[in-house]
């Protein structure tokens, strides 16, 4: 069977072989992804492990010790602690456990739990205000205050009001935190920050409309008398403003930091984010070339 012969076969044939044979590589390839997050995952897990062990045994020996080094090393624990929060994926578990521990003292509950959201808050997000990061860590610390609150009717309003308003003050730390750093940081270092340009400015131009979007979406999953109270510390009028003044304080120092970059900087870190650009265009390129030549040998 040929071209001439049979057209229609042949082509069906010719493009099922080839099919078959990519088909094939592609599963294998899918199978070597499969295999490999399962290695990933298992490794995080043991990470998590070993470093709830480490921080047990810390906790333990510190313990031990006389005052004030006893407090000093249970401190300098709780800190670390803090800042692995992401990688220990344990940070509904920890602001639960906080919660409920200012619970249960019964005194100063919506401010000690503001102090809780605001330290969670920052201690995870850091100096990264991106987008999915806020939304990630916001979307978490809701939750648990919400379930919380509907277990703990009387104290509802002290829980949300100091959740909320604590994870505001936590997102203000961090923009306060990014700003330092581009106004100290050299122009030569800064010049790493333009390859994301766009897209900072961009998240920090709808941080707050974006914590007002997880305060409602986390609402809508809430029980009923939680999910009005939310909304309505949502549509307070004060909520907001101080965290947009903050974005935009950030958003013109760093406006005014790029335009004064080196233009040689400037340019080679522009050229860095085209570079995927660029290659696409050129990969588009080639593959339209070779479409033609195929054509031409065909009506040739």
């Amino acid at each position: 069977m040929d071209l001439a012969s049979d057209p229609k076969s042949y082509i069906d044939n010719l493009i099922s072989t080839i099919k078959k044979q990519k088909t094939a590589k592609i599963a294998e390839l899918i199978a070597q992804i499969d295999r490999l997050q399962a290695q990933i995952n298992a490794q995080k897990e043991e990470l998590k492990e070993e470093l709830l062990n480490t921080f047990l045994t810390l906790e333990t020996e510190a313990l031990q010790l006389p005052s004030p080094k006893k407090e000093e090393a249970l401190e300098a624990i709780a800190q670390c602690k803090l800042k692995s929060l992401e990688l220990l994926g344990i940070l509904a578990e920890t602001a639960e456990s906080a919660m409920i521990a200012a619970l249960e003292r019964g005194e100063n509950i919506e401010e000690t739990i503001f102090e809780i959201a605001k330290d969670l808050t920052f201690e995870s997000i850091d100096y990264e205000v991106d987008r999915a990061k806020v939304r990630d860590v916001a979307s978490t610390l809701l939750e648990v205050a919400s379930t919380i609150a509907a277990a703990s009717v009387n104290h509802s309003d002290e829980i949300l009001r100091g959740t909320i308003f604590g994870i505001k003050s936590g997102i203000r730390k961090s923009i306060e935190k990014f700003n330092e750093i581009v106004e100290f940081t050299p122009p030569e270092a800064r010049a790493l920050i333009i390859s994301h340009y766009e897209k900072i400015l961009q998240d920090l131009d709808h941080i707050d409309t974006l914590y007002k979007e997880v305060i409602e979406e986390v609402a809508r999953k809430s029980e009923p008398g939680i999910k009005e109270k939310m909304i309505a510390i949502a549509n307070s009028e004060n909520l907001f403003e101080k965290l947009k003044e903050d974005a935009q304080k950030a958003m013109d120092n760093l406006k005014r930091r790029f335009e004064t970059i080196n233009p040689e900087l400037k340019a080679k870190a522009l050229e860095a984010k085209e570079l995927g650009l660029k290659a696409f265009a050129l990969a588009k390129e080639k593959i339209d070339k070779a479409i033609k030549e195929a054509k031409d040998a065909f009506n040739g």
